[in-house]
């Protein structure tokens, strides 16, 4: 479920689940630049926080994104859906527990195990009179506590694509499952109704019909059939042999393929198909043989299973973001200078066409290098009739040597 995926991934990551979202049902195609804009609109009123990881979830068709707070979940605040590309994206978070909330479960859990408070009194290190005013309080506030604990359920219909509004079935199932515990002292009348509340298509005709067919039947008798029509019932060899054919995939960041074999590794843990204690070992060998490696990672990782040291999660997220850190900073470097090469191409490419063009205006023929009266002198002696409009002057009101100097001529009526 998607709160148990949130609880693991914080402590996979060190961080304190209380500070945690999980964002579902961002599309595969979304850019980080998207991501960022579509959070930053839902989640400033939260304060800052920064994007820890994102991983692919099949069941989902969609990526799942951790978020970090820098301080523990507002419940005023938090929202339960984000607007972003390709519909809304569901925000999962750590339900809160209150004191009643926390008194009522013991007592509860008191009850299972055939025991009262009474006899437990003297185990807990209290007064009798204290405990009993302790349950005689909690009793008394629960139904304030139910009244203003009270939240509808997400709508979940049965579509293979939720529609807009609607949930994913985990994520809607997640939610129903926290709600359920909340509701402890609610009758379970209206349990059902409140679970129905939530539901349309298919998945409200099946409780409709179950209902029909016995009417006693519990919320959870409802929802564990709900589980079972449209949960995950993948075999355990079906998701052993996803956990050893997981590979990255084109254009996935390494870390992005560690944290997606790392749920399917989990997964696999839950349904018995991989033993707790050869998760590192599977998980070095996909890395290894699945993953597209840089030659020093590579080599750190095959000395490791030499010596027969597979490095847990934590430590194998380490090895590759340091990796990663590397190869985007000698990629850098690399633009860094090659924008530096070209740029010293282009400026020695201008100064070569500079010169050219000065070597050009000082050649033969080039501008400036023969005076305009010269020209016209050389039209005349080759012969070339004279301009319209004027005629040689008489030698006699011309210059001393007889130039061909040029003056209009008269029009017509003038003669």
């Amino acid at each position: 479920m998607a709160v148990t995926m949130l609880r693991d991934w914080c402590r996979w990551m060190g961080i304190s689940a209380r500070r945690g979202l999980l964002i579902l049902g961002i599309p595969e195609d979304c850019d980080e630049a998207e991501l960022q804009e579509s959070l930053e609109a839902a989640l400033w009123p939260m304060g800052h926080f920064t994007v820890l990881g994102k991983v692919f979830r099949e069941e989902d068709n969609a990526t799942a994104a951790l978020v970090e707070l820098d301080r523990e979940v507002n419940y005023a605040l938090v929202p339960r859906e984000i607007p972003g590309t390709g519909g809304p994206w569901n925000v999962v978070f750590v339900p809160r527990c209150s004191g009643e909330e926390f008194l009522s479960r013991v007592f509860h859990f008191l009850e299972q195990q055939g025991q009262t408070v009474e006899s437990v009194a003297g185990a807990l290190g209290l007064g009798l009179r204290r405990v009993c005013w302790l349950r005689s309080v909690s009793q008394a506030v629960q139904p304030w506590v139910d009244t203003m604990r009270y939240q509808r359920l997400g709508v979940f219909s049965g579509r293979d694509q939720p529609a807009p509004g609607e949930e994913s079935f985990e994520a809607w199932l997640d939610h129903t499952t926290d709600m359920l515990h909340v509701w402890q002292g609610v009758s379970e009348r209206e349990k059902r109704r409140r679970l129905m509340e939530g539901l349309r298509g298919t998945a409200l005709q099946l409780v409709h019909g179950l209902l029909a067919e016995n009417p006693a039947r519990t919320a959870q008798d409802c929802l564990a059939a709900l589980i079972q029509v449209f949960g995950d019932n993948e075999s355990q060899a079906t998701i052993r042999v996803k956990c050893l054919t997981a590979q990255q995939e084109s254009g996935e960041r390494l870390s992005a393929f560690v944290l997606r074999l790392e749920v399917l590794l989990q997964k696999a843990i839950e349904k018995g198909a991989l033993a707790r204690a050869s998760a590192d070992h599977v998980r070095l060998r996909q890395v290894l043989a699945r993953a597209n490696l840089i030659e020093p990672l590579d080599e750190a990782l095959r000395k490791l299973r030499m010596v027969g040291r597979s490095p847990s999660f934590l430590e194998m997220l380490g090895l590759v973001r340091e990796s990663e850190a590397w190869e985007a900073s000698l990629a850098r470097n690399e633009r860094a200078q090659a924008e530096e090469g070209a740029g010293a191409r282009a400026n020695a490419q201008a100064d070569a066409r500079v010169g050219a063009k000065a070597e050009d205006d000082k050649g033969p023929g080039g501008p400036g290098c023969e005076p305009e009266g010269l020209a016209q002198a050389g039209d005349q002696e080759t012969g070339e009739p004279l301009e319209e409009g004027l005629k040689p002057i008489p030698e006699e009101l011309g210059n001393e040597d007889g130039a061909g100097e040029m003056s209009p001529a008269k029009s017509s009526s003038g003669k």
